[in-house]
């Protein structure tokens, strides 16, 4: 059985780096879910766009990566998931569906007020049915 990373994916540099990571951990078979959420954490979705819209976006930013993304994640079995749930309820499902043994996450800097209100990585730490692994901006990516 290969193994099976859950990953959460939002176009920003540390997601980026999460998702190099993961793939390095993954080589030469493993899975790779990538997951897209659509909601923010504590907010409704945004009644500017509708959710096909939003799923039209999602898509966009995930094929972006795939297209400038590491060469070696062609070398692996990917899946793509773009949700209208909040982050860490669509990685949760998604590591619960794909029997994943990890969710993977970037780490980025926040504001106080964000801190304080919950960032989707504490809110994983408290939620997730699975190890989280939270990759540092300042992480070499190397193979496990």
């Amino acid at each position: 059985m290969s193994t099976c990373l859950a990953l959460g994916y939002d176009r920003t540099d540390s997601a980026r780096l999460a998702a190099d990571w993961a793939v390095k951990q993954l080589l030469p078979d493993g899975k790779l879910v990538i997951v897209h959420s659509c909601r923010p954490l504590h907010a409704p979705p945004p009644v500017a766009s509708s959710a096909e819209e939003r799923h039209r976006l999602g898509r966009d930013l995930v094929d972006e990566l795939l297209l400038e993304g590491e060469d070696s994640m062609f070398d692996i079995d990917v899946e793509v998931e773009v949700v209208d749930l909040d982050p860490v309820s669509a990685l949760c499902d998604a590591a619960a569906r794909h029997r994943a043994e990890a969710i993977v996450v970037g780490s980025e800097r926040h504001s106080r007020l964000h801190t304080a209100i919950g960032t989707v990585t504490v809110e994983l730490l408290k939620q997730s049915p699975v190890p989280v692994v939270v990759v540092p901006r300042t992480a070499s990516v190397t193979t496990a």
